[in-house]
């Protein structure tokens, strides 16, 4: 009889954990997966007009402007082009070795104006500078980015620049991994016959103990270069975790037969594996909306 009612479970499972892998949220296209991105908020911004750009320690021939360039107030444009100081250039309007695109006169929102730039040519290390129509030139300090896709709040006349600690990403990140699993993981210990008040603590520290792994390898990726590495990275992680956690619940866990202890960690497995996956694409967005 408890061999009957692994086979349903299983049946039942391996369907759905298919159907969570296969209608996971991903675009499919010849140039695919999430770009790097840098959003410059800038706070109280000069009345008259003036141009932001980022500028970066390794320049290039790749022209950013292209028919653009005619779109721009050409005395402000060559200065801002022109600009080199202690191996700084500028990247968008100066050029990149690989393409770069962005806004140099951004987008007016509230009190404030908002900047971006992205795509492969996107400086990990870079400076924020401003051209006005009057000529001054500002320069804030060296900043590096930390995660693929980020905000970098910048105040025009002071020139400090904010951004949300890298940490919290990564915290995010795991929360948004750990309580699901947890709660799956929980329900399927329920479902193959275990009793929680004697498996719980069993339960939240190997859940602990494997997020915190799965965060610090896959999860790192997926705040860093995306979604698409991210998941190459998932496959050899999970088998790794499969292994420890059929290991664990075979010596530790308490109730029923090894095999059906086994079972379990098999199954409870593939569906937050499943689930972490159909998760990947939303905590991405998430990490890149507040950072």
């Amino acid at each position: 009889m408890e061999r009957l009612n692994c086979k349903r479970i299983l049946f039942f499972l391996l369907p759905l954990a298919l159907i969570f892998t296969l209608f996971a949220p991903r675009k499919v296209c010849a140039d695919m997966g999430p770009k790097p991105q840098l959003t410059v908020v800038v706070e109280n911004p000069p009345e008259e007009e003036y141009y932001l750009d980022l500028l970066t320690e390794a320049p290039g021939d790749y022209d950013n402007l292209e028919s653009d360039e005619d779109s721009y107030d050409p005395e402000m444009l060559e200065q801002l082009k022109s600009y080199e100081s202690e191996g700084w250039y500028p990247a968008y309007s100066g050029g990149t070795a690989v393409p770069l695109w962005g806004e140099l006169k951004g987008e007016k929102k509230g009190n404030e104006r908002v900047h971006t730039f992205g795509y492969f040519g996107l400086p990990d290390r870079y400076r924020i500078i401003t051209v006005s129509k009057g000529g001054e030139v500002r320069v804030s300090e060296p900043q590096v980015r930390e995660v693929l896709q980020s905000t970098v709040r910048y105040d025009y006349f002071s020139g400090h620049t904010a951004k949300t600690p890298s940490f919290f990403a990564y915290l995010l990140q795991f929360a948004a991994t750990f309580l699901p699993t947890l709660f799956i993981e929980g329900i399927m210990l329920l479902l193959f016959g275990f009793k929680l008040r004697e498996n719980w603590v069993l339960l939240l520290l190997m859940n602990f103990a494997t997020q915190m792994f799965l965060t610090v390898t896959a999860g790192v990726t997926l705040v860093r270069s995306g979604t698409l590495s991210a998941g190459f990275v998932m496959i050899p992680v999970e088998i790794i975790i499969f292994i420890a956690e059929a290991v664990a619940c075979a010596v530790f866990l308490k109730g029923k037969t090894k095999g059906r202890r086994v079972g379990y960690a098999v199954c409870a497995n593939l569906l937050s594996c499943a689930a972490g996956a159909f998760l990947m694409a939303p905590i991405f967005r998430a990490v890149s909306s507040w950072f």
